[in-house]
């Protein structure tokens, strides 16, 4: 529903007041931080919503049934992959995995995303269980039919996209694949390496997440897939299933119902004002979180607050821009910030850069170095780079071309490096990059 400034404080004040309540009398990590601050929830003002501290990545990581509510029935302990750093662990109920598989369902149905003549691939690490779990089970209830390949290698994971079937009431071949950004890299790369070319698939859309997607790696998809539509959203394990959905305007949109985002000035830990970056700080509403609760999860994600009126088709929901990249990778330059996003655009822009882009960067005086893995090395190529870098506002002080991802010295995470081997030998000693 469309919801005015007044009324959309009221619903999530009653909400968040809900939620703040089972977390201070049935966790014993908000138990503590309640009783020190000397605030009832039920008394909760929306301006005192910001006197809460923030709570870390760390704090959650460290102790995780610190935050599970007394009472409640956990069923289902699934951790993050850990892409970032060490996995963190979170507790659901089994009703909170039917509901959300179901909700999930629902809401493919509804977009026309996923109907039950689809053939839908999971290329998703297989320790991603939470997503993994209730993405299968709404393809389970549409009707889809569904596989998951995991991270295996590109070459027998484009295999099974390009293989044809002949199921009554079931397209040809798979016609949805749900992956991350990076591992979507290496199946292009693979793929137009091995003559592989649009005729050889029936993919209509492509789930992307969990990674920066940029704008290089769509189009130069495109080349391999033909013009497939892109379903990008924004979640994550320790506040799902509270995210975002992605408008065509590219921004993220989080449903005020289901939970409360902020934008925190990183800083000052204030709400950072329209044009400013901050990162996301999350709060899911009951009904969902009968286990482990969090109030006030601080995503490390960095984004920008965005300033309306909007235009878009979600342009009653609070916004931001796309994520930026996380803090901890981000580094501060002479002018401000350079996030992760802006490195990844300017080098997957550059069609010589093999996909994904594997890099690096960090700070010196007056500007930051840049490092990338390129097929080979020359002032042509050195020329094109460092331009694109200079479009994208990067302060780029040295350029470093490598040939061989062992002399990188500060690469970013990559989720395509979760790599998982099938049980046969020969795959320790061949990878195949044509088509068979």
């Amino acid at each position: 529903p469309e919801l005015d400034e007044e009324a959309r404080r009221d619903i999530q004040l009653r909400r968040f007041r809900t939620q703040a309540g089972h977390a201070a009398r049935e966790t014993d990590y908000y138990r503590r931080q309640f009783d020190t601050l000397g605030i009832d929830p039920a008394q909760l003002k929306y301006e005192d919503i910001a006197r809460l501290p923030v709570t870390s990545k760390e704090a959650v990581r460290g102790d995780p049934e610190a935050f599970v509510r007394r009472g409640s029935r956990p069923a289902f302990r699934t951790t993050t992959t850990g892409t970032t750093g060490k996995p963190t662990s979170v507790y659901f109920t089994a009703r909170e995995i039917q509901a959300t598989a179901l909700l999930a369902a629902i809401t493919f149905l509804q977009s026309g995303q996923i109907g039950p003549e689809d053939i839908v691939q999971i290329s998703t690490s297989a320790r991603a269980t939470l997503g993994n779990t209730c993405f299968s089970q709404a393809c389970q209830r549409i009707g889809a039919v569904w596989y998951q390949t995991g991270l295996v290698e590109p070459a027998h994971a484009l295999a099974l996209i390009s293989e044809e079937h002949h199921l009554p009431g079931k397209k040809s071949r798979a016609s949805f694949l749900n992956t991350y950004a990076s591992y979507l890299g290496e199946l292009v790369e693979c793929g137009l390496a091995g003559g592989y070319r649009p005729a050889d698939f029936g993919l209509e859309r492509i789930s992307v997440g969990g990674e920066i997607v940029t704008a290089g790696l769509k189009d130069r998809c495109q080349k391999l897939f033909g013009p497939v539509e892109f379903v990008q959203s924004y979640a994550m394990t320790e506040t799902w299933p509270f995210g975002a959905t992605r408008c065509a305007e590219g921004h993220l949109h989080f449903e005020p119902s289901q939970g409360l985002m902020e934008v925190l000035e990183p800083n000052t830990s204030e709400s950072a004002r329209p044009g400013q970056m901050g990162t996301i700080v999350a709060t899911p509403f009951a009904p969902y979180r009968e286990a482990s609760v969090v109030l006030r999860y601080d995503t490390e994600d960095v984004v920008q607050s965005i300033a309306g009126p909007l235009t878009c088709n979600l342009k009653h929901w609070p916004a931001t821009s796309d994520i930026q990249g996380k803090l901890r990778l981000s580094v501060h330059g002479p002018d401000g910030w350079i996030y992760p996003r802006q490195i990844r655009e300017a080098l997957e822009g550059v069609e010589e850069v093999p996909l994904p882009a594997r890099c690096g960067f960090w700070a010196v005086p007056g500007g930051v170095i840049v490092e990338v893995l390129v097929r080979q090395a020359n002032a042509v190529l050195y020329h094109k780079i460092g331009q694109s870098l200079e479009e994208h506002r990067v302060p780029v002080q040295e350029l470093r071309l490598v040939e061989d991802p062992c002399q990188l010295q500060h690469p970013l995470p990559l989720r395509c490096d979760l790599r998982e081997a099938l049980f046969d030998s020969r795959s320790l000693f061949e990878r195949p990059t044509a088509k068979p």
